[in-house]
């Protein structure tokens, strides 16, 4: 099959839209055959994929007051022997 016999059914309003496509007379690219993806692992065929209800970003966010809540910055009961760096406003 020529390309004008492939193109002749098609609409076109310009022929010279066209006139770039050449045909490679050397080309090998009907013997080279397509490459396939090939899996590497067996996945059950039962497996269905679900969307989580809650977003990823409301999930980081949740994981990063979790752990700002569980460490505390000081403990307010225990003393320190060390003075105070605020000094009183003198006035």
């Amino acid at each position: 099959m020529s390309v004008a016999e492939f193109l002749k059914g098609l609409p076109s309003y310009d022929e010279n839209n066209f006139t770039k496509f050449h045909v490679d007379n050397n080309s090998r690219s009907p013997l080279k055959r397509p490459s396939v993806y090939i899996p590497t692992k067996d996945y059950p065929s039962a497996q269905v994929i679900v969307t989580e209800k809650t977003t990823i970003l409301l999930k980081y966010m949740q994981q990063h007051w979790d752990k700002k809540q569980t460490t505390p910055k000081r403990d307010p009961l225990v003393e320190n022997d060390e003075p105070s760096r605020k000094r009183p406003k003198l006035e």
